[in-house]
């Protein structure tokens, strides 16, 4: 009797595996990584296997094709490119959604980054640390910038944040001492603990009048900063 149960619940759950569709699949294709999802047709950037690094110029594309199925490359997953040191420039295409956690943490080598206008999320330090990275365009689909997204980009001279993003995460720019230039969207409600700390060559800031906090140490340590405005909507400051 339980020898017949086991083999009826062992051929029950192989049952249920089987008709399961597969869930993902890791292939390479010229050169990138991806997990195909062949249900949704999505492909997903991800790293190479161990002690294989990103390097050069990387484009991603907007769509790969595997075994006959075209599939559209929607976003770029956490640690994908983290300490590829020799990665000198990312162009990112127009299909890509989201750009996940540490994507391209510590690329003390990138240089250059074109985001597609189709990116909604910058994860939290997606750039963290890319300290050769000297400009960067934030498309107007960016709703959220992450914790700490550009936090030690230290040669990064200009900043656009366009009318579509409502938050901006804690030390978004922190230690971005080369900054000289912030322009906030008005669609930004609070900028956040410790979002410019550091940014020691800003030199004057406009605040929004969609902006109703300003967190602690938002602007700790910007030594050159000679002329802030602050709008009615703001009621408090940290």
């Amino acid at each position: 009797h339980f020898l017949h149960n086991s083999l009826r619940a062992l051929f029950l759950s192989l049952a249920v595996l089987l008709s399961l569709p597969m869930l993902a699949v890791e292939v390479e294709i010229d050169g990138l990584r991806y997990e195909l999802v062949a249900k949704i047709k999505q492909a997903t950037v991800i790293a190479k296997s161990s002690n294989v690094e990103y390097s050069g110029e990387v484009v991603i594309p907007e769509s790969v094709e595997h075994e006959g199925t075209t599939y559209s490359v929607t976003s770029i997953g956490n640690e994908a490119f983290i300490r590829c040191y020799g990665l000198t420039s990312v162009t990112i295409g127009n299909s890509v959604t989201s750009i996940g956690d540490y994507a391209f943490d510590s690329c003390s080598g990138l240089t250059s980054v074109t985001i597609g206008n189709s990116v909604t999320s910058i994860g939290e330090e997606a750039f963290y640390n890319c300290s050769r990275l000297t400009s960067v365009t934030i498309p107007i689909c960016v709703t959220n910038i992450g914790e700490a997204a550009f936090s030690g980009c230290s040669v990064l001279t200009s900043v656009t944040i366009p009318n579509s993003v409502k938050s901006i995460g804690n030390s978004a720019f922190q230690n971005c001492s080369g900054l000289t230039s912030v322009t906030i969207g008005n669609s930004v409600t609070s900028i956040g603990y410790a979002t410019f700390y550091g940014c020691s060559g800003m030199t004057s800031v406009s605040i929004p009048n969609s902006v109703t906090s300003i967190g602690e140490s938002a602007f700790e340590g910007c030594s050159g900063l000679t002329s802030v405005t602050i709008p009615n909507s703001v009621t408090s400051i940290g």
